[in-house]
């Protein structure tokens, strides 16, 4: 009987030692699978893509690069004494920042870096008198056009260029990354001059460094409004190109913002008292 009753009290020690350990191996099990869960939950949460939005809106400044040398589109402004980058696309960005509730900061920068200042997350976007084409648009996407436009050909008066053809043997200035630069290009016989700034172009045809430029029809008719004795624009429009802001192609909810600022700026007006602002009344310094 004794021995019975001490096989008995060993098996329930028994017992309840396999209870034991095995409520452990359940909570052991349980906070390792809650860890992973946690783990899972991070690691999903940052590969979710982030909204560019809401980072510009915590972040309380919209950036955006340009390249201030293309009046009047965008360029260094000193007449008040100081120097300060304006312009008709400078006006653009402050309406998006404006309808983001954000400030607005300005990136000047060489035109050819630009667009991989915008896939590098340098700036938010770009806004530099950008034509739409398709070689842009393999890598970024394009708010809907803000204003339409063209290449032209801008020479001294007594040049002899009264159009493209004319150009054959000539050297032709023009500003790297542009639309205006892949156009000279193929233009037979041309002598292609690049330089980083449109200004320094247009200095060199005042000095007869270069017998023309090609630069957008605004930025052309600026400068031959301002040096009328000396400039003047020939020939019909190189192509058709319209003007679009460039953003990532991850960016939809921020293209959306753009394209409500250019449809509401278009509908109010607006747009029409900008493009009178800047590419009727506006004259670049030289």
């Amino acid at each position: 009987m004794k021995k019975y009753f001490k096989i008995t009290a060993l098996l329930m020690v028994i017992l309840l030692m396999a209870t034991v350990l095995f409520g452990c191996a359940q909570k052991e099990t349980s906070q390792n699978n809650q860890s992973q869960q946690q783990t899972n939950q991070q690691n999903n949460n940052s590969n979710q893509p982030v909204d560019t939005v809401d980072a510009i809106k915590k972040a309380g400044k919209l950036v955006v690069g340009t390249s201030a040398d293309y009046p009047p589109f965008e360029f260094h402004d000193i007449s008040s004494g100081k120097d300060v980058i304006a312009g008709f696309d400078i006006d653009l960005a402050k309406a998006i920042a404006k309808e983001l509730g954000v400030e607005l900061e300005i990136k000047d920068m060489s035109f050819d870096t630009i667009i991989s200042a915008v896939l590098t997350k340098k700036v938010d976007m770009g806004i530099a008198g950008f034509t739409i084409t398709e070689e842009r648009k393999k890598s970024v996407n394009f708010s809907i056009p803000y204003i339409q436009g063209g290449q032209q050909i801008i020479t001294y008066k007594g040049s002899g260029i009264t159009g493209k053809d004319d150009l054959k043997g000539k050297t032709v200035g023009v500003q790297l990354g542009t639309t205006g630069e892949e156009i000279a290009k193929k233009i037979e016989g041309a002598k292609l001059k690049q330089f980083d700034k449109v200004d320094t172009a247009v200095l060199d045809l005042l000095n007869k460094k270069v017998d023309a430029v090609i630069v957008d029809f605004a930025v052309a008719k600026a400068y031959a409004s301002q040096n009328s004795d000396k400039l003047e624009l020939v020939g019909n429009l190189l192509d058709d190109a319209a003007k679009a802001v460039v953003l990532r192609k991850e960016d939809e909810k921020l293209l959306e913002v753009v394209n409500k600022v250019i449809t509401d700026l278009k509908n109010s007006g607006e747009l029409d008292k900008m493009v009178q602002k800047w590419f009727v009344e506006f004259k670049p310094k030289q």
